[in-house]
């Protein structure tokens, strides 16, 4: 079974950067697939075999990705929400602005609608 290694790349000057201190090996390259391939490389000087995942950050890059984030929650809850009140499939992707697979997909992690039930009490 292979492991995965996570590690985040930051841009410096001209090339991408990023570290592997738990085993002391560091990386740069033009682009993110050279970085990849590099620190590849050095874990395999170590004597390491892994999969190396490689995030870019940056605090726009951060921030993009807590946006990405916010919106696929509010995107959940506006879908869970209308499904709730009885909303077509249809209706709710023209309302959320995203494609019927997405609502649909949206729709089966959505917990069960709430039904109404026959509320009518008889007296005796």
């Amino acid at each position: 079974m292979s492991t995965t290694i996570d590690c985040r790349a930051r841009w410096h000057g001209e090339i991408w950067v990023a570290s592997i201190p738990q085993h002391n090996v560091y990386g740069s390259g033009r682009t993110l697939n050279a970085l990849h391939d590099d620190l590849t490389h050095g874990l395999s000087l170590m004597g390491v075999t892994a999969q190396v995942a490689i995030t870019p950050a940056s605090p726009e890059l951060d921030r993009l990705r807590r946006a990405a984030a916010a919106y696929e929650t509010a995107l959940a809850d506006a879908v869970t929400a209308l499904t709730t009140q009885g909303s077509t499939v249809r209706d709710t992707a023209a309302a959320t602005g995203v494609p019927v697979a997405r609502v649909t997909a949206l729709r089966a992690r959505a917990p069960t609608p709430l039904t109404r039930r026959n509320t009518h009490r008889e007296t005796p």
